[in-house]
């Protein structure tokens, strides 16, 4: 786990409103990345945790 990138995810999704708890999971998916395999090496638990962080910014925003 790149230690720098999941604390600058934490950062980023927790100061745009993302809740802490769902930052955190995020950020581990993320800085757990590998560029070399299928869809980064996410399992399918991962997918969805990225995917509800999009879902939950996506709506954010729309508020906005």
């Amino acid at each position: 786990m790149n230690e720098q990138l999941y604390q600058a995810s934490l950062k980023a999704l927790t100061s745009n409103g993302v809740p802490e708890d769902l930052a955190i999971k995020a950020s581990r998916v993320v800085a757990s990345d590998d560029a070399s395999l299928p869809n980064f090496g996410r399992t399918p638990e991962d997918q969805e945790i990225a995917k509800q962080v999009v879902t939950y910014l996506n709506a954010r925003w729309e508020e906005e």
